[in-house]
């Protein structure tokens, strides 16, 4: 090895190894990126994890004393990271990823969210979307693939999930090529002003690529799922080596249960005693009404307020924009100094099956924003509010959207750190954080909005409980929510309905997405912990400020929560942008 040998030449060979299968490296580094969708095959899928090995052996070797502050974060960060990604390759979650959540399926599907087909962009959808038959060729391999290491033993985990996976994950594809609804590729815009013979190409790629999505959805019920398993659970092994791996940090199941459980029992006596006050009641008499009935009385209550009610999807979108740009004015220079880039952001809305909100980053080469999309369950035809007030502080400020922007801004980081580091316990602990710092800052404008916070954490207490509950199947104590001794899927999701009065659907959802991520649950809870923790540990040494905290805490970039505690612990306030606050 060459001894000038340094981590950002390192990182920055890591990134342009990455660039020609990954769309996403080959923006953060300014290199073309073809048709813009992953190389999803097999043979990249195992080369990744021999170029992350490598990478781990030239990072060792590194002498750690006299690096700069960014040089250190960006050793830790990777150091951990590129380990995880090798461990989640090693229990054969990566190779066989099908899930409802965020599959390769949904990353393809994704790239095309938000897009036009028109004379300025239009050629390059349009590749795109000519490649999507192609890609999905290459996962439909990857999944034999794996299928067939997996009997080989060399996953710890097997190759093929449980069938219950294959088919929400066909059905979810049922849903977005839907016949009697709006076929996802096919309903597509395309402008007015887009060439003849791109608008001929465009209706042929269309055709194509919801053909491929209809082969592949049929891939996943038939060869697919004569291999898959019938039992959801991975076991105790395979979990603490995939919630490790999300976390970044080590984790003690029996301790984080014990958590879980006294959380639920906190947040479900706090929610019930803003219940009774949106109800008007002056006690609650616990001995005729259970904490759900309660709760649920309230919602209900809430839900018959029309001043918090939205008729249709462009007063969603304008109630979104409005609070997220109040949320910005509130925040900057009180608890962060926030980036200009805040604003940047697109607030969609959409209509699916179920109701949810979700962000996604803007691309680092700047090619789209960020959005923020809440997704409107298609029968309904007025939403409330109140609920959705802390899903709008997690997705978007002071949550995922403001980490991302402040990280993206911070140019002390390597690219890789600001476009392509991503660990769960970071960020949704983060987010999850904010939904709590919400209520601390003056965010929350009504004791609806606050009980909207509240249930919100109730369904993340759930999610630690079930999650851990269901894959390993540690029993169920001895609690004031059920007398049931065994975790079951129906368990947890009548859980979530009860306490965190999540629909029926976004249950079952939830208690899915469990089953194929295990320990990617624990990621809310666990890190909003941690940066609970870290905040205490800032507080403990006096001379305490919040937007301190927040910019020192946040300079780091993202990481794994175990090298990020120890660099905070062993710097003081010192962070990665003492030289360079101006760039953030």
């Amino acid at each position: 090895m060459n001894r000038t040998e340094t981590p950002w030449d390192i990182a920055d060979d890591f990134v342009g190894e990455l660039a020609p299968h990954e769309p996403t490296a080959a923006q953060a580094i300014g290199a073309p990126i073809g048709h813009g969708l992953p190389d999803l095959s097999p043979e990249w899928c195992v080369a990744r994890y021999e170029l992350e090995g490598r990478t781990l052996d030239r990072l060792a070797r590194v002498e750690t004393a006299g690096l700069s502050p960014a040089e250190r974060s960006l050793v830790a960060a990777m150091s951990e990271r590129l380990a995880s990604d090798r461990r989640l390759f090693e229990t054969g979650f990566t190779p066989r990823l099908v899930a409802p959540l965020a599959s390769p399926a949904h990353t393809v599907r994704e790239s095309f969210d938000g897009v036009i087909i028109d004379a300025a962009h239009g050629r390059a959808v349009v590749e795109r979307l000519e490649a999507v038959p192609e890609t999905l060729q290459q996962l439909q391999r990857r999944l034999i693939w794996a299928a067939e290491e997996g009997a080989r033993g060399t996953f710890a985990g097997g190759g093929v999930v449980a069938e219950r996976q294959l088919e929400v994950l066909a059905g979810q594809i049922d849903g977005w090529l839907d016949p009697d609804g709006m076929d996802f590729f096919r309903s597509m815009p395309i402008a007015a002003d887009a060439p003849a013979d791109l608008v001929v190409r465009a209706r042929t790629a269309q055709d194509r690529a919801s053909h491929a999505y209809t082969a592949f959805a049929e891939f996943l019920r038939g060869p697919l799922r004569l291999e898959a398993p019938t039992n959801d659970a991975v076991g105790a092994s395979v979990y603490l080596a995939t919630a490790r791996s999300f976390l970044g940090a080590d984790v003690d199941l029996d301790e984080l249960s014990a958590y879980g459980w006294s959380e639920l029992d906190r947040l479900v006596a706090r929610a019930t005693q803003v219940a009774a006050r949106v109800l008007g009641v002056a006690e609650r008499d616990e001995t005729s009404e259970p904490a759900s009935a309660l709760l649920r009385r309230a919602a209900a209550r809430l839900d018959e307020d029309q001043a918090g009610a939205l008729s249709d999807e462009s007063a969603i979108r304008a109630w979104l924009e409005s609070r997220i740009g109040d949320t910005i004015s509130a925040l900057d220079g009180a608890a962060f100094d926030i980036p200009p880039a805040i604003h940047d952001v697109v607030c969609d809305v959409t209509r699916a099956a179920a109701g949810v909100v979700y962000y996604t980053p803007g691309a680092p080469d700047g090619s789209h924003p960020a959005r923020v999309v809440w997704t409107i369950p298609r029968d309904e035809t007025s939403i409330s509010t109140w609920k959705e007030v802390t899903s709008m502080h997690h997705e978007g400020v002071p949550g995922h959207h403001l980490e991302h922007t402040i990280n993206r801004a911070n140019v002390a980081l390597h690219p890789w750190q600001r476009a392509l580091c991503e660990v769960h316990g970071y960020a949704e602990g983060w987010a999850h954080y904010s939904e709590q710092l919400s209520e601390e800052l003056g965010l929350l404008r009504s004791d609806g909005e606050l009980l909207g916070m509240l249930l919100g954490q109730i369904w993340r207490a759930v999610r630690v409980i079930a999650d851990i509950g269901l894959h390993t199947g540690r029993p169920v104590p001895e609690n004031r929510f059920t007398t049931e001794l065994e975790w079951t899927p129906e368990l947890a999701r009548r859980m979530l309905v009860e306490l965190a009065l999540t629909s029926e659907q976004t249950a079952q959802f939830e208690v899915d997405r469990y089953l194929a991520w295990p320990g990617q649950a624990l990621a809310f809870k666990a890190g909003q912990r941690l940066w609970n923790g870290l905040r205490e540990d800032a507080e403990a040494r006096g001379d305490f400020d919040l937007k301190t905290f927040h910019h020192d805490a946040l300079s780091w970039g993202p990481m794994g929560l175990a090298p990020l505690a120890e660099l905070l612990a062993n710097s003081g306030r010192t962070s990665t942008t003492d030289t360079a606050k101006d760039s953030i």
